[in-house]
């Protein structure tokens, strides 16, 4: 099941309301999942939730200032987050961020 295997609890909780009305998941049953979901929910993130919140805390940090994605990792993550259209306007930000450092050069110090 894909619930499951994604860890969604959401998506679970709404298959075996599903599940259950529909006769294909005993209430005993309904009821064992529901206390490990409640178990599962007590236990709070995982630490690679709360560091893929940070990393997007960061990023939108950066955004909100205009500075776009800086490295593969934070353009992983904006891809995850944002939409085609966003992404586009992103790459736009660095290519005129391009565009004036390669000027920068060019006229030294």
């Amino acid at each position: 099941m894909g619930a499951i295997r994604e860890r969604d609890l959401r998506a679970l909780g709404w298959w075996l309301i599903e599940e259950t009305l529909a006769g294909r998941v005993t209430p005993p049953e309904a009821s064992a999942v529901n206390r490990m979901m409640h178990t599962l929910l007590q236990l709070g993130p995982t630490p690679e939730a709360d560091e893929l919140a940070l990393q997007e805390v960061a990023l939108r940090g950066l955004l909100m200032h205009g500075v776009p994605p800086r490295t593969e990792q934070e353009w992983r993550r904006a891809a995850e987050i944002f939409d085609d259209e966003a992404l586009a306007e992103f790459r736009r930000w660095a290519s005129v961020e391009e565009g004036a450092m390669a000027g920068e050069e060019r006229e030294g110090p």
